[in-house]
Parts: structure tokens; sequence; C-alpha cells
């Protein structure tokens, strides 16, 4: 990535065991230093080296470089993970000042960035992603054929202040300040099952009658989304049959037959399986939000795709509205 750079850090008093201030001259790859912080974020040589696609090898001869170097232990190893020494936190902050400052950099230079060719990272929800982006993506490719388009579904939001990803979209409105936010649609809910579950259990025709489901939900991690508060508030008491991280594994289980789901129509209508049911169960949409960080806002890239999202989603939600009002009178 880079060179040898001074980071501004230390090497490690023997008589004091600090990282010592005074000795400001050794100067150290700045991918030992990413390593290094990779291991804090990450807990362990394992979780390092998912993190930056290294092998868990590698992360530990780096980190063990980086110590000799600093003449300084940074870390304990516990069965827990790996915990920084009073060395490694001296090192943690000036490495996290470095980070801030590169990535101030990168993003400084990537903002002004007018080619339509290149690397652009978008990041979404697992849902979003395979199941509404998925299917018109390739059009998006064959109008801008010189942008490489690396796709993120991981389950944590991606931080676009350390570049992990130039465009998310979420299905709340982002909060940080440094952000640049677009509303670029809705996505309607509704309650979901399959013949499969009818034949076992019955199909519901009102509110009335669904405590005496089963229901197929999200895990606990995901407890304060919209559909699941509503599903607290209408059906108290309600049994999950199955409880799930994925969109795609709860309208699999939905689908196979294990209880009801809510879940968007346009995840739904993927699978014709799923049923609509109740629809007078009026559950809360779900607004989608494209977020960037303010630096990269000039980006010819960025600026394409988030343009071509809007388009999308306004294309999407005039081509759902018929088919949602008809599921709703029906």
């Amino acid at each position: 990535m880079l060179g040898r750079m001074q980071p501004g850090l230390g090497v490690r008093n023997p008589r004091t065991a600090q990282v010592d201030p005074a000795k400001m001259q050794g100067m150290y790859h700045w991918d030992d230093l990413r390593v290094f912080l990779a291991a804090h974020r990450g807990r362990s040589h394992a979780g390092a080296a998912r993190l930056l696609g290294l092998d868990a090898t590698t992360v530990g001869r780096r980190l063990t470089a980086l110590e000799s170097a600093l003449g300084a232990r940074l870390f304990n190893r516990t069965r827990s993970g790996l915990s920084l020494t009073r060395e490694g936190a001296h090192v943690l902050a000036a490495a996290e000042r470095i980070e801030e400052q590169l990535l101030g950099i990168e993003r400084e230079v990537g903002g002004s960035d007018v080619r339509l060719e290149g690397l652009l990272r978008l990041t979404a929800g697992e849902g979003l992603m395979s199941l509404v982006l998925m299917p018109h993506l390739l059009a998006f490719r064959e109008q801008h054929p010189g942008i490489d388009l690396e796709l993120r579904t991981d389950p944590r939001p991606l931080d676009l202040a350390r570049r992990e990803a130039d465009v998310a979209l979420r299905l709340f409105r982002p909060r940080e300040e440094a952000l640049v936010v677009r509303r670029l649609g809705t996505l309607p809910y509704g309650l979901y099952g399959s013949e499969a579950y009818f034949a076992r259990r019955g199909r519901p025709r009102t509110l009335r009658e669904l405590p005496r489901h089963d229901f197929v939900t999200f895990d606990a991690s995901l407890d304060a989304i919209p559909e699941m508060r509503w599903l607290r508030r209408h059906v108290p008491g309600a049994r999950y049959a199955v409880r799930a991280n994925s969109t795609s594994a709860i309208l699999s289980a939905c689908a196979s037959g294990h209880g009801l789901a809510a879940v968007a129509t346009a995840f739904a209508a993927t699978d014709p399986r799923l049923v609509r049911v109740v629809p007078a169960a009026k559950l809360p949409s779900r607004e989608v939000w494209s977020a960037v960080h303010q630096d990269l806002r000039g980006n010819a890239r960025v600026r394409a795709l988030v343009s071509w999202l809007a388009d999308l989603f306004t294309r999407l939600e005039r081509e759902a509205a018929p088919a949602h009002a008809s599921q709703e009178t029906s």
C-alpha cells in the first residue's frame, strides 16, 4: 500500500517498558500498523485476517515483526482474544491518527476523481442487495463498463469514513454528520405465508387470528426494526418457529412452511411460493436511503451510481404501486 513512513511512534524504552515518545525516529511500514489496527478491531489473528483478506499466519508474522521493531509487546493473548497492553494502547492512539490522516487524503483525492472507471464499492443489506439490486445491476454495468463494482453485504454497517465502502444503501436515514444522504424510495411490507404452512396450520384471514399462528422472524439482535416492533405490538407473545439473521433464510423458512413472515413485498415477490395474508395488516414501510462520505460527493463514479439507484427505486415504486394496491384490497 505505502512504503515506510514516519508514524510518530516511539521505540520501547526497556527501563520503563513504555513506548518512548522521545524516540520518534523509527520508520515503520503502514501496512504493519494496518495489521495492528485490524488485530485490535478483530480481537484475534483470525478476525484481523478476515478484515484484511489475509491469512492468520501472515497476520501473526506481521504483528511479531512490529513488536520486534518497537521492542514492546502490544497484545496480551487470552482465551477470549487479543487485548491491548499499556504499550499497545499508546501505539493504538498514534496509529488511529495516522489512519485518519491517510483516509482523509484518499477521500480528498477520490472526491475529485472525474473518471467513470475504476473501483466502486457498494454496501447494502443482504436482502436488498440480492433480491432487489442484483437483478438490475447488469444494466448499470452495461452503462458504465469501465467501473469495477464491488458489492459488500456485511451484517454490520460498514464505515464510509474508513473507505470500507463508497456508497451505502440503508433502510433508515443515516445520521452521521460526515455523510451526504438521499432518500431513494420506500419498501412496502406485508405478512406472508405459503401453501405448505396453510396445509398444516390454516390460512389466517384477520388480525385476531394471528396469535394462533407461528412466525419466522429475525433474531433478537434485530428486535428494534419496525416490522419486529409491529409484530410485538399486534401479536404479543407471538410464537417464533424460526429466528434467523438473514433475509434469505427467513424467506426460505416461510416458503418451506415453518411459519408466517413480515417481509418487504419486493423480497416476497422473488419467490412464487410466498402468499400475502391478512391484507388489513398495515405493516410499516421502510425508507431506502443512499449515503456517501461528504469528501466523495464529487466523485464521478459515486455520482453515477447514486443517480442510477434513484432512478431504479423510482421506477420500482411506480411498477409496484398497482400490485400493492390490489393486495391491500383483496
